[in-house]
């Protein structure tokens, strides 16, 4: 992955464009996953768990909370 410098453009506004990038090919989000291994059913468990909390929320913020 490769961000060119573009003309008159600042130091932050490059790294803020490289930072969309990163986000973006969700590089991050995969270095974590592969820093420790985790077995199928524990990834299967995990979601379901964030599901279910996904799930709770929406019906706090339905219930007017």
């Amino acid at each position: 992955m490769r961000v060119e410098r573009r003309e008159g453009e600042t130091v932050e506004q490059l790294l803020r464009r490289f930072n969309k990038v990163v986000v973006a090919e969700r590089i991050t989000k995969t270095y974590r996953e592969k820093m420790h291994f985790i077995s199928k059913s524990e990834q299967r468990k995990e979601k379901r768990r964030r599901a279910e909390r996904n799930r709770r929320k929406k019906a706090l913020q339905q219930a007017g909370h």
